[in-house]
């Protein structure tokens, strides 16, 4: 063997990894059994305290606590529940089933537990829920009439609101009693207070109700779905299959109808909130003014390109505009958690693009006035934190690298801006309600996250789990580094990548698979931790193949002028990029440019079938998972974001699409999909393979999952990841050779 290695030229051993043969190889079952996962803990501020809890479960004995730890000593203060409930008249404890998640009463003294917590749409979930009362050792039940979604205490932390079977519920928890707030909801027809699958995966709206401040009010939205036709989704459980019926409206069809009231609680009255009479609307946001007298409801048009915010009167529900956003040339991004109060109330902070990129804004609350907080070529993510006394707004953004994520703080009028959190990498932060520490999970593409507690001023550090144990059982494996690049894509656009060379010198130039999501929502090429999917693809590296991924235009960090690039003709721009990114790392990388596949899921899928038709012979071979093949298929917010209404943009819908180029095709493409797959139909597969069938392309391949919905994923172990790649490396051994 070191004879062979030593007859390679000095650049071939440059490239490949040259890890010893004492070094395990991944297994692609360990990565999708667990064997890899990281510590995570389950973690929640405290309101009215210094203080954090977390969900600790002893795996040998079985006990499952919720401990909270100050901020200030970093050492444990109190368990605040136990699994193993004992009263003072218990002689032997009650054992309490397993809980996933937990969250505090605005006062402390109650703690919602979260069990059998199950995925509903694509953010929301539903679960059975609990109230533990931590000074009277109580357990109620919130509901056994089937999981809850959105549970929420009132500011006072004497009631619990819920919503159950689109019905929203309010319990008194002093008295064990629950009374319906809504009655006429009904799953797929009328819906309070939660969002429907269309909003969840447009906007990222999930819950749609908000108390007011002092409890007095509910403000909710009402979807009125039943504008909206049915999609029929085969379920092939029984000899008969079944047909699950699902609110989806295509791209140019009607959206759901939905209104806003307000409920007052004391009264049981409900007041109509004025916000148009136009259908053909929808309503993106609503927040409550610091002194319960006005709810902020925002609305957007059908196209876009227009917001308006409205101030409604909580007693009359009458409105009048404070400030309208517009974006004639394109649309409105909308951010699902905009409107943030400051100044005892007379101002909020708004996120907005206006000068190209996401910023802060604060805004008069009387006059709508806008005056910029932050400013420059970079991104804020998050609000972290506003202390209101000192005037600073804590908040996260890229600003030192399109590629991470940081904490600053800055004055409420812009100024004395200051990097607090330190390490390039990934920050997910929580600050303590004193301002003066924050939680902080810290990683980078190559190293585990770190949880640690920090001070504010970013001067003291106190590790609390650092995953030792995961960092030292990946020593024992050839885990391969992921190199992080930056390329042009033009004169004036930089585009973000990384690459993982092979960890097996078996040919001079190795074949590349090129990764890529492409989508507005997500970036790919972060430096951040992303345990089974980054080894993965080392375990396709360990395979002979080199690895890359890349960020094209169309993607999210970079400013709206780099994401909405792709308006009105997606895939192209996307594509462009793909082929910059082909011949860079051909040339830097001694890649096999001959033996190149490009892989992507769900935009990124669409990418690869549009990759192997409209763009026919510039790849080797194609990989796409659950793509959207006609965008007259795919549902109407996210389609008529990116392409306006089929009736205005009739041939953009067309030049997008890959069955439009399906003749000319020209082989290596592997279409997966799930049967049961409810954001992307399976018909746009179907739809692509019938249309490669009937031009007379039949070497391509296809595999289709029953049952299985857009995330192709069964839980540890992952039986159905652990067969989509083992498929997908078959694949590539067929085509790139």
């Amino acid at each position: 063997m070191k004879k062979l290695i030593a007859l390679f030229p000095l650049a071939i051993l440059h490239f490949f990894s040259g890890y010893t043969q004492t070094k395990l190889t991944l297994d692609l079952e360990k990565i999708w059994s667990g064997h890899f996962d990281e510590r995570k803990y389950v973690v929640q501020l405290m309101n009215q305290s210094p203080r954090f809890a977390w969900i600790q479960t002893d795996t040998g004995t079985g006990p499952q606590v919720i401990l909270s730890l100050d901020f200030n000593t970093t050492r444990i203060v109190d368990t605040l529940f136990s699994n193993q409930i004992k009263r003072e008249t218990d002689s032997v404890p009650t054992t309490f089933t397993y809980f996933q998640d937990f969250r505090f009463s605005p006062d402390d003294n109650k703690i919602l537990i979260q069990t059998q917590i199950e995925p509903f749409f694509s953010i929301s979930q539903k679960s059975f829920n609990y109230i533990w009362d931590i000074d009277k050792k109580n357990l109620l039940v919130v509901s056994a009439n089937g999981k809850q979604m959105h549970p929420s205490f009132s500011p006072d932390s004497k009631y619990l609101s819920y919503v159950l079977d689109g019905n929203l519920y309010l319990m008194d928890i002093e008295r064990n009693k629950t009374t319906p707030v809504t009655v006429d909801g009904v799953t797929d027809q009328f819906l309070y207070g939660m969002a429907d699958a269309l909003y969840e995966n447009g906007f990222g709206i999930s819950k749609a109700y908000e108390w007011s401040p002092d409890g007095r009010y509910i403000a909710m939205l009402r979807f009125n779905e039943n504008t909206v036709k049915q999609y029929p989704i085969s379920i092939y459980e029984r000899p008969y299959a079944d047909i699950k019926s699902q609110r989806y409206p295509l791209a140019g069809e009607m959206v759901p109808d939905v209104k806003v009231y307000i409920y007052d609680v004391a009264n049981n009255l409900f007041i109509a909130v004025d916000a148009g009479v136009n259908p053909d609307q929808y309503i993106t946001g609503i927040r409550w003014s610091p002194d319960n007298k006005s709810l902020l409801v925002q609305r957007l048009t059908r196209n876009q390109k227009k917001l308006d915010v409205l101030k409604a009167d909580a007693e009359t529900g009458k409105t009048t505009i404070l400030f309208s956003e517009e974006s004639p040339d394109n649309y409105v991004r909308i951010y699902p958690e905009n409107i943030q109060f400051a100044d005892s109330g007379k101002s909020f902070f708004w996120f907005s693009e206006k000068d190209g990129y996401t910023h802060l804004y604060k805004v008069g609350f009387d006059s709508g006035t806008f005056n910029p907080v932050t400013t420059g070529k970079w991104e804020v993510f998050a609000i972290e934190g506003i202390d209101d006394d000192n005037k600073i707004v804590y908040y996260t953004a890229n600003e030192v690298n399109s590629r991470q994520k940081q904490l600053y703080r800055i004055g409420f009028d812009g100024r004395n801006r200051v990097r607090i959190t330190k390490g390039s990498g990934y920050h997910n932060v929580w600050l303590s309600n004193d301002k003066r520490y924050f939680f902080d999970e810290y990683s980078s593409i190559n190293t585990p996250s770190t949880f640690q507690v920090t001070s504010i001023d970013g001067n003291e550090t106190k590790k609390l789990i650092e995953n030792k144990e995961l960092k030292e059982r990946l020593k024992d494996y050839r885990i391969p580094k992921v190199e992080l690049f930056t390329m042009r894509a033009n004169d004036t656009v930089s585009l973000n990548g990384w690459i993982i060379r092979p960890t097996q010198n078996i040919r001079t130039r190795p074949p590349l698979l090129l990764y890529v999501y492409g989508g507005s929502g997500r970036q790919e090429a972060l430096d951040k931790w992303n345990d089974k999917f980054i080894l993965t693809m080392g375990w396709f590296a360990s395979q002979g193949y080199a690895v890359a991924c890349i960020d094209p235009r169309g993607t999210p960090g970079k400013g709206q002028d780099f994401r909405k690039s792709t308006y009105k003709s997606p895939g192209d721009i996307e594509m462009a990029d793909l082929l910059i990114a082909k011949q860079y790392l051909a040339r830097n990388y001694r890649i096999d440019s001959s033996n190149i596949a490009v892989m992507g899921w769900s935009y990124g899928g669409y990418l690869a079938s549009l990759a192997q038709t409209k763009y026919a012979g510039q790849f080797k071979a194609a990989v796409a998972i659950a793509p959207v093949t006609n965008w007259r298929f795919y549902e109407n917010i996210y389609a008529e974001r990116l392409l306006s209404l089929p009736s205005e943009n009739a041939e953009g819908y067309k030049n997008a699409s890959p069955v439009t180029f399906s003749n000319n095709y020209k082989g290596g493409l592997f279409l997966v999909h799930g049967t049961a797959d409810d954001n992307v139909h399976l018909h746009n597969s179907m739809e692509l393979s019938k249309q490669l069938t009937a031009n007379m392309k039949t070497d391509f391949e296809q595999h289709f999952y029953p049952d299985k919905t857009h995330n192709l994923s069964d839980g540890t172990p992952n039986i159905l990841r652990i067969s989509l790649y083992t498929r997908i490396l078959d694949f590539l051994k067929r085509n790139l050779k």
